[in-house]
């Protein structure tokens, strides 16, 4: 839109009764000796208004604008809680930076050390962690943030479905012409009527300082957006959280759920049900406990080890769907130093890892290096999945001193009796060796001369607790299950399609 002679006479013609009434006004007040009253009044309210603007900007002020909230992903693996705690540092240091988005140099430093600090934590024995994630992720992660902008365009922006690029660059040029022939009127302003000039000059410095105020929050917000933004999907990258396709872990059962479910007899399951573990020294108490948990006769009991594998049973319980519970072989002893390769096997398919240790013995040695052996695994070959649940049932508490009382329940949390007292301290030094909390640990008692005790009403509650973390260990091993086949499953297409390609390029 170009300026002409004739818009500009139209625009003169248009504020030429304005500016008369401003004119009249003003001669009107110096006519009754109130001008100088009026201008003083208004330059008392223009300092007052500045003054107001100052403190507010000193101090702290609630938001003019509602926060962006970006959280962290609840199903990410442990490896991830120290990198969104860098990330959330980082924010704070860079939400002064207003300017950020006008210097390019500062927004590729800015980016550059947010991707540095998500993959420096899941790949720290790389030399350039950066650049550790194949090509078609980064294409995905390019998707994921454009289809983001655009549904925050299209939600928060009226009309922005109907404007055009052209549209923004017409209304811009139309603005730029409007600033020239408001120079032009300000100028004419001034020489026909100066005080009323002055105080429209008073009144836009007031309303830009307001609006510098409320730009420079909005910038703020947005540096604070970008950042936690960029830091999510980052996450999402270098953990391999991002998939290729669009698939929903946990929907799908898995190969090794399949096999236990057929084994079990029980194959009309088709969501991944939660898998529990059950391990522990020989004699701990493990087949007795199984047995409870069933109401019936899944496993021998006795002293030698009577489970040469991992044994499936499917369970059906109030408040939990389908769970899977694994039997697994004793370990620890003389005949069974060594943790059984089997029982490795397993820990990176189980949601819940059930530990039973003999609460009247001492002996916790191989149950700790158990726990550490699982540990450094996750930490070292699993980073991108999490520890699974981790409780404890410390049985045999029937043993403990006063060997012939027996009188439940028992209250560890306020010890009153002696036979509460040993239990608590039974516990917490099982909590002790293991590197555990007290809550995690949970005394129940199989002895087969005496009900069960501490099984319905203590350890299933207990499960039903950490069902939150459960899911969460479960939708990371479903994902990586299923990133897995998918990952095969691109390799043989390819191999089929350049075989193709050859054989079409043959004579």
């Amino acid at each position: 839109m170009q300026l002409t002679r004739f818009a500009l006479l139209l625009g003169v013609f248009f504020l030429l009764p304005w500016l008369a009434l401003i004119g009249l006004g003003a001669y009107w007040l110096w006519e009754q000796n109130w001008l100088y009253y009026a201008l003083g009044i208004i330059l008392a309210n223009c300092l007052l208004c500045y003054r107001l603007l100052s403190r507010r900007s000193k101090h702290a002020r609630a938001p003019l604008i509602k926060p962006i909230k970006i959280s962290p992903d609840p199903n990410w693996p442990d490896a991830a809680q120290p990198a969104w705690k860098e990330i959330e540092q980082k924010a704070e240091s860079w939400k002064t930076r207003s300017d950020l988005f006008a210097d390019p140099h500062a927004i590729l430093h800015l980016s550059n050390e947010v991707l540095t600090i998500v993959a420096r934590q899941f790949h720290a024995g790389s030399k350039d962690p950066i650049l550790e994630f194949p090509l078609p992720y980064l294409l995905k992660l390019i998707v994921l943030v454009c289809e983001d902008i655009q549904h925050e365009v299209l939600d928060k922006i009226p009309g922005s479905h109907a404007v055009t690029v052209g549209d923004l660059r017409r209304i811009k040029q139309f603005i730029d012409n409007v600033d020239t022939l408001k120079k032009g009127v300000n100028v004419a302003h001034s020489l026909f009527n100066w005080p009323g000039a002055a105080l429209g000059t008073a009144h836009s410095w007031l309303v830009g300082k307001g609006m510098n105020v409320v730009a420079a929050e909005v910038r703020q917000r947005l540096v604070n957006a970008y950042i936690r933004k960029l830091g999510f999907y980052a996450i999402q990258l270098y953990s391999g959280q991002l998939s290729l396709d669009d698939i929903a872990p946990g929907d799908i059962l898995s190969q090794y759920a399949q096999q236990d479910i057929a084994q079990a007899d029980r194959a009309n399951t088709t969501v991944e049900p939660l898998r529990i573990l059950i391990i522990g020294q020989v004699s701990s108490g493990k087949s007795s406990l199984l047995n409870e948990i069933f109401g019936d006769i899944k496993a021998a009991v006795g002293r030698l080890p009577v489970t040469p594998e991992i044994t499936p049973y499917v369970l059906e319980h109030d408040g939990f769907k389908k769970i899977i519970v694994l039997d697994s072989p004793g370990y620890g002893g003389l005949a069974h130093n060594n943790i059984p390769e089997e029982l490795k096997r397993e820990w990176d398919k189980v949601d819940i890892i059930l530990f039973v240790c003999h609460a009247a013995q001492a002996a916790r040695q191989a149950d700790a290096e158990q726990l550490n052996a699982l540990r450094g695994y996750f930490q070292q070959e699993r980073k991108n999945q999490t520890l699974p649940v981790i409780l404890v049932a410390a049985t045999h508490i029937d043993l403990l001193r006063p060997v012939r009382e027996w009188q439940p329940p028992y209250n560890i949390q306020q010890p009153q009796r002696a036979k509460e007292r040993s239990i608590r301290q039974a516990c917490e030094a099982i909590a002790h060796d293991l590197g555990l909390e007290l809550e995690q640990v949970l005394p129940v008692c199989m002895a087969p001369d005496r009900p069960a005790y501490n099984i319905e009403e203590g350890l299933i509650p207990l499960m039903r607790e950490h069902l939150q973390d459960a899911k969460r260990v479960l939708f990371l091993r479903c994902l990586r299950h299923q990133q897995d086949i998918g990952y095969w499953r691109r390799w043989r297409d390819q191999i089929r399609r350049s075989g193709q390609i050859i054989l079409s390029l043959m004579p």
